[in-house]
């Protein structure tokens, strides 16, 4: 018979340790307090960079409002639009030159974030100013394992001169722990899924060893005998909750060790350019598996503060698989070539599909008293608006998700010309438990949202 739930009453920051081990747990009933008041847990927060802007005429709605018609670039979201604020009128006035011409890519990354405006050097000497994830982080971050995750898709030099005389360093950076110091991003989803669960490898003896180098031995294989009792105790509830994560989990695991193998057969036996397009055309798979690597954090409450970063500033990232093969960055210079502007399109629709399917898997995953979007705010946008203009007004953005009810969707919600993006960070931060009374160049929060 299972132990009643009230009862039990584990840990938010539950963890199963056998064979040493650490997987976390996802949020479970049996994480309510003993006198039977309801769940509650904090609310995270995601950032997403998009680089090189949008096919404009394409993401605007048509309308205001709820009833606002999403347009062909935001139709993946339709399934969660009622979670959705599509937020027009934003601007980052720090992205503009201010008199240190071009160099437009490096601001749209460097101020993303920190919505401050970088030095122009190619030195040590950088300062822009410290990002809203980590002035989040610096208020709500000791609550969790890690104070902040911060991952891209594309690596980079953190030194040298990537963009005009900027510093690579604002071109592959959005997030800043203070305004000289960036906070260098994870690009390995082997290495991620290691620091959120630990690595398997380091706590087996050696006998374990050699065996895991002949075999992946799961992390949830070494928490196995943990998980069963665990699962004993627990209601049905919980049981099916547990089941899933643990589904999800081994999912993880093993695409992680397909992608590896993957990896080595291409370096054996693809030439040269081939080897190229094969990479190439895993970047779909890879970029799932980094949303479900970030919605497992989420989901277990490692950390309740990350940025991602789709591409670093000016990304010329190939997308041959969807029959764009001219670079990004070379794309969005496209003078109205129609050529280009569905080259862009395709780009753009794309990683919307991506968020959405993202999206929709947080809104499947229960969480406390509700779902896990319900639970959690993820920012989406760009530094530049349209690419070929270089402009960093009328900014792409939406926000997606509740953040345990403190956040209010608004379909499609127009403000004034050249609001501060600061705002609307300000607004989230508050939303997330991160009060603070401005950041960078507010001038007060979006009360439409709150």
């Amino acid at each position: 018979m299972a132990q009643p739930i009230r009862q039990l009453h584990l840990s938010r920051r539950g963890f199963l340790r056998g064979s040493g081990a650490c997987l976390a747990l996802p949020w479970l009933d049996a994480m309510a307090p003993a006198l039977g008041r309801a769940p509650r847990a904090e609310p995270g927060v995601l950032f997403v960079f998009s680089p090189n802007g949008m096919k404009m005429d394409e993401w605007r709605p048509d309308g205001d409002g709820p009833r606002a018609q999403l347009p062909y670039l935001l139709e993946p979201l339709r399934p969660v639009r009622e979670h959705l604020t599509i937020v027009s009128g934003l601007a980052i006035d720090a992205g503009f030159a201010h008199g240190d011409g071009p160099g437009d890519h490096a601001r749209a990354a460097s101020t993303f974030l920190t919505c401050a405006h970088p030095v122009k050097t190619g030195g040590a000497d950088i300062r822009v100013g410290q990002s809203i994830d980590q002035a989040i982080a610096e208020r709500i971050g000791e609550q969790s394992t890690f104070r902040s995750l911060e991952f891209g898709m594309e690596g980079g030099r953190s030194a040298g001169v990537c963009d005009s005389g900027y510093s690579c360093a604002y071109s592959n950076n959005v997030s800043w722990r203070t305004d000289t110091t960036p906070v260098a991003k994870e690009t390995d989803p082997r290495r991620l899924f290691e620091r959120l669960f630990g690595d398997p490898e380091q706590h087996a003896d050696l006998a374990a060893q050699a065996s895991r180098r002949a075999r992946l031995r799961s992390v949830l294989d070494l928490a196995a005998d943990d998980l069963k009792g665990l699962r004993k105790k627990l209601g049905p509830a919980d049981q099916q909750k547990l089941d899933e994560y643990a589904d999800a989990v081994r999912d993880v695991e093993g695409r992680l060790e397909r992608i590896a193998t993957d990896e080595a057969d291409a370096l054996e036996s693809v030439p040269g350019d081939l080897l190229d397009r094969r990479r190439d055309a895993g970047f779909a798979g890879q970029l799932d598996l980094a949303y479900e690597l970030l919605g497992l954090a989420l989901r277990t409450g490692r950390t309740r503060v990350i940025s991602f970063m789709l591409g670093n500033g000016g990304s010329n990232r190939s997308y041959r698989f969807l029959g764009a093969a001219e670079g990004h960055h070379s794309l969005s210079h496209h003078r109205g070539d129609p050529q280009k502007l569905d080259g862009i399109r395709r780009i753009n629709r794309f990683h919307m599909e991506r968020l959405g399917r993202f999206l929709e898997s947080l809104q499947s995953m229960q969480h406390a008293d509700g779902t896990l979007l319900e639970h959690t705010a993820v920012v989406f946008g760009s530094g530049i608006s349209d690419g070929n203009r270089h402009n960093h007004d009328d900014l792409p953005v939406l926000v997606a998700g509740r953040a345990a009810g403190r956040l209010r969707p608004r379909g499609h919600l127009k403000v004034a010309d050249r609001t501060p993006m600061a705002n609307l960070y300000l607004s989230v931060a508050g939303a997330v438990g991160a009060e603070m009374p401005t950041f960078a160049d507010s001038t007060g929060r979006l009360s439409e949202i709150l």
